[in-house]
């Protein structure tokens, strides 16, 4: 009895001095994975004083001794009149939880043997092109090609098919367009028995018709679809849609 007394007292005294919910503290991470390399994140590229050189400005792991050392270049290609390469950087904390949670900015340099004379470069899988002096990330749509300037091009149009809940094989045909304003028919999906007809398939083909505003350069935004004749609904949902790019239109 007076053992389990005893025990009884040195758990209270335990529970007593506890603080709920309490957990182990850590100073930081002490872990040391060795030197590994790693890819450094490219913020900027110029054309060098050297007509046979790019600088590339990169943002390296930092904050702590041992997140980042020795950015260079890796997998130097020249390829179709593209450069191809990968810029890296050595670190033995990056995969250290909380290790490096700050950038330092770097710079690198690439060099060629010949000159560069406003080739395009691909770092990192990401294309570049020249503009003056400077390069900039080519546009993740259209690539490193010029965006359309008339944006009723069909380019344009094709983005936003892209974008939509239809089959790939599906496109837009425009019905009127003034740069500013769009209307367009798309099939949800144009074979549907596939290109030779299945037996016992139905091939009609479900078509609407959609409205949309030029939104800068994020392309042509959706303001409403219809499968009915004329402007629909669309002038309900934005009265400043022109009645004269769809108002004689037949059912899609």
């Amino acid at each position: 009895m007076r053992r389990l007394a005893t025990a009884l007292l040195c758990l209270a005294a335990l529970v007593s001095c506890a603080t709920p919910g309490a957990a182990p503290v850590r100073d930081g991470p002490t872990t040391d994975t060795g030197w590994s390399t790693y890819q450094a994140d490219i913020t900027a590229v110029r054309v060098g004083t050297d007509p046979r050189s790019l600088v590339l400005s990169v943002a390296l792991l930092g904050d702590a001794d041992g997140c980042s050392r020795n950015p260079q270049i890796t997998n130097l290609v020249e390829e179709n009149n593209r450069i191809y390469a990968d810029v890296v950087q050595e670190s033995r904390l990056s995969a250290v939880v909380g290790a490096c949670p700050t950038h330092t900015p770097g710079e690198v340099t690439l060099t060629v043997p010949g000159p560069i004379a406003g080739r395009s470069v691909v770092l990192n899988q990401e294309p570049w092109k020249v503009d003056g002096a400077a390069y900039h990330r080519c546009d993740p749509t259209f690539g490193c090609d010029p965006m359309p300037k008339d944006h009723c091009d069909q380019a344009w149009v094709d983005v936003v098919v892209r974008g939509m809940d239809v089959s790939r094989h599906s496109t837009g045909s425009v019905e009127g367009c003034d740069g500013t304003w769009l209307v367009m028919t798309v099939p949800f999906d144009p074979v549907p028995c596939g290109v030779e007809a299945r037996p016992g398939c139905d091939s009609s083909v479900t078509v609407r018709r959609y409205f949309l505003r030029w939104a800068g350069q994020g392309g042509w935004k959706m303001i409403a679809n219809s499968t009915g004749a004329g402007c629909g609904r669309v002038r309900t949902t934005e009265p400043a849609f022109p009645s004269r790019l769809c108002a004689d239109l037949p059912n899609p």
